[in-house]
């Protein structure tokens, strides 16, 4: 198995995925609002997973050495397995709040812990230069398919007598089966097993090579850049839980207009995914992150100015765009920088990242459940969620601002809007 058959697989790999999240993630918070849970479970149940996979994606990737991260995958892929068939048999079988919890957990376990090894494996698969490109175009192909798969099984399931939700989990639970049997052909292929030995023998010639610090400038803006954004997280928490019920109790949307409105982020991730990807370069990311966070922020207040189905399809489309670059740029803002020479490698930083920001997240879903609790009306949540989003936004900008990096002024920011808006 050469590159190219190597990442042809990956690619399809991808596809599997995208199908699992399409059906077992993408309906899961749907099936258990119907299931009239609680303002605080639904918090719980859309947060705590997150914050677990985010402390496991901090804590075991670590732990994990390069020529052993093939490997690593799959055994975190057959932890998600797990958590996906739990979940099935909680919609098939019999619901159990603490049950659905318990196998979310695991599902959201697996998934993240997957994930910085993935990324770790395919940063030695693809050069150095091309990895920004392959990463936004992988991430846009799978964005579409998400789309694409999600759309399908909702018409599927709003204009046939057959196709029950039931169905829909079994789908995801089979197509992770798949990746996984794919992910393992792929790591003990030709390919992925000289990239195995290399790597061996690497770890032999540099046993005892001392790992120099990070920049002291770099490691400002590192911190700045994660303690912010990782803040963020508890503004917008504070109302994102609870778009699902504002959306089916309170604007009495079917399940086909439920899943149109949820799913067209997809579309607008993979729209603009390439250009946040090629943008992206150096200290461009976070023009990026800063960007997106106030997009982000404006985001609740139309949600409270029009209840008109199309209006709020266009602004999820812009909301796509945004969370996508937004995501992406955090991953780059690191991946850009740390190489495996620092003694703050790529996988802790963002492991740190990522748990940090999720236990914001908990915090900011917990305090929005309390205050619809309080009897606050979804509106006055959305208030709330986006002021606090922007004083964030407006903290994380000042900060940066603060700092006077010589990469950082309004001429690189000019030069950063042209080369992500399209040229004609």
């Amino acid at each position: 198995m050469n590159f190219r058959q190597t990442v042809k697989l990956s690619h399809f790999e991808g596809g599997l995925y995208a199908l699992m999240v399409a059906s077992t993630e993408s309906f899961l918070f749907y099936y258990a609002v119907r299931q009239n849970v609680t303002a605080f479970e639904l918090a719980i149940l859309t947060t705590v997973p997150l914050f677990l996979g985010a402390l496991a994606q901090f804590f075991i990737p670590k732990l994990i050495s390069e020529k052993h991260l093939g490997a690593g995958i799959v055994w975190a892929i057959l932890i998600q397995i797990m958590g996906v068939c739990g979940i099935l048999y909680n919609v098939a079988v019999h619901f159990s709040y603490t049950s659905m919890l318990a196998f979310t957990c695991v599902h959201f376990i697996g998934g993240l812990l997957t994930n910085p090894l993935w990324i770790d494996w395919a940063a030695r698969i693809i050069p150095k230069r091309n990895f920004r490109k392959y990463m936004a175009g992988r991430s846009s192909y799978t964005w579409y398919l998400i789309l694409f798969f999600y759309l399908s099984m909702a018409l599927l399931a709003q204009y046939t007598d057959w196709f029950h939700l039931v169905y829909i989990f079994a789908i995801g639970a089979v197509a992770r089966l798949c990746s996984l049997g794919l992910q393992t052909l792929i790591i003990r292929g030709e390919f992925s097993s000289r990239l195995k030995a290399e790597a061996i023998a690497k770890s032999k010639d540099h046993e005892h090579v001392k790992h120099h610090e990070m920049p002291k400038d770099l490691k400002d803006y590192i911190r700045t850049f994660m303690i912010w954004t990782a803040i963020f997280k508890f503004g917008t928490n504070v109302c994102s839980p609870f778009f699902v019920p504002y959306m089916l109790d309170d604007l009495k949307l079917s399940m086909l207009h439920y899943v149109i409105l949820s799913s067209i982020p997809f579309f607008g991730r993979a729209l603009f995914f390439n250009r946040w990807g090629k943008a992206g370069k150096s200290y461009a990311a976070f023009f990026g992150i800063q960007l997106t966070m106030l997009y982000i922020a404006f985001t609740p207040l139309v949600w409270i100015m029009t209840r008109s189905y199309f209006a709020l399809i266009f602004l999820e489309v812009i909301s796509g765009i945004a969370w996508g670059g937004y995501e992406l740029n955090q991953v780059l803002m690191i991946q850009n920088f740390v190489d495996n020479s620092m003694k703050e490698g790529s996988r802790v930083l963002l492991g740190i990242h990522m748990a940090l920001s999720n236990f914001f997240g908990v915090l900011g879903a917990i305090t929005g459940a309390l205050l619809l609790e309080m009897k606050f009306t979804f509106y006055e949540v959305f208030w709330v969620s986006s002021g606090l989003r922007f004083f964030l936004a407006f903290v994380l900008i000042y900060k940066a601002s603060s700092m006077r990096k010589s990469d950082f002024t309004a001429k690189h920011f000019r030069t950063y809007v042209r080369n992500l808006l399209p040229h004609t």
